[in-house]
């Protein structure tokens, strides 16, 4: 199986590392800049809590469009870089690709099938902590990952292959639920983590009245677009904040931090621009939005 990484960071790295390691897959790295200059160079370091080992793809490059038809696409890019990276896969994507978007975000398959309706798209989330620490080098904090994943179709071959890699993961048939729930978590996480700058755990435990506010705002919103989501999710978030690895913080409070781009419209702007469009109020949301977009 040929399989490309679109996005060789925090996610799309340390997948690709575990399908490197554990399969016989010729997988193909998509990075940019200085990251994928140490990966051609060295290989992608991973720090996986006390663990460290190196992995070499068959190849890592800034543009695929020489490297031909792919088997399987996972796309683990920043949301304000994904039409761009899509645009830039024309000549990897035939009849039989499968395309698997991890975004922080929502609704991102419906960008993929306007740009290529002949691909077999799929939704999927990812429950990780990890970031790029320096080119080729990507860590990963706490023992935390799980793979969800959906479609249309069974794609035995895929579970078959993430079952190979090691990588804990989940195929359902209601993953757009899935993929709220997440949401539900790193939407209102990245709002307040980036709001006091302080870490996940912190957040939890010194603002745990708003965070549950937010999650109460991104419920309800969600239950208007008759997606499943209930108070035991609340409660499940609120459980799950308070067992995050100390320390840890969000990726786009990392990127705010750094003076970056960030997913803050994916994230937070997302909730507002639903939320008025079907009438439910999201007061806080806007707020924290309102000042850090300010």
């Amino acid at each position: 199986m040929r399989i490309l990484i679109a996005g060789a960071g925090g996610v799309g790295g340390y997948i690709g590392s575990q399908l490197i390691l554990h399969t016989d897959a010729e997988v193909v790295f998509l990075a940019r800049k200085e990251h994928l200059k140490a990966i051609q160079k060295e290989g992608l370091k991973v720090i996986d809590n006390k663990e460290e080992f190196i992995v070499k793809p068959a190849k890592a490059v800034e543009n695929a469009q020489s490297e031909g038809i792919f088997d399987l696409i996972i796309i683990g890019v920043k949301s304000y870089d994904l039409e761009n990276v899509l645009k830039g896969l024309s000549s990897n994507i035939g009849k039989e690709t499968v395309i698997l978007p991890l975004l922080n975000g929502i609704e991102y398959d419906k960008t993929v099938k306007k740009l290529y309706p002949q691909a077999n798209i799929l939704k999927g989330c990812v429950y990780i902590i990890s970031n790029i620490k320096s080119p080729g080098v990507i860590v990963k904090k706490g023992k935390v990952f799980k793979l969800c994943w959906g479609g249309s179709k069974e794609f035995k071959n895929i579970a078959n292959l993430f079952n190979r890699a090691k990588l804990r993961h989940k195929q359902t048939e209601d993953i757009d639920y899935e993929i709220w729930k997440k949401f539900l978590f790193i939407s209102a996480m990245a709002a307040l983590t980036s709001y006091y700058k302080k870490s996940m755990d912190v957040i939890a435990k010194e603002h745990s009245n708003e965070l549950k506010e937010l999650f109460n705002e991104i419920t309800a919103l969600a239950q208007k677009l008759s997606i499943p989501l209930t108070q035991d999710d609340v409660n499940s978030a609120l459980a799950q904040a308070s067992k995050v690895t100390e320390g840890a913080k969000t990726s786009m409070q990392l990127d705010l931090e750094k003076g970056k781009k960030s997913e803050i419209d994916s994230l937070l702007g997302s909730v507002i621009n639903l939320s008025k469009k079907y009438g439910i109020k999201t007061p806080l949301m806007e707020k924290i939005y309102n000042e850090l977009a300010g």
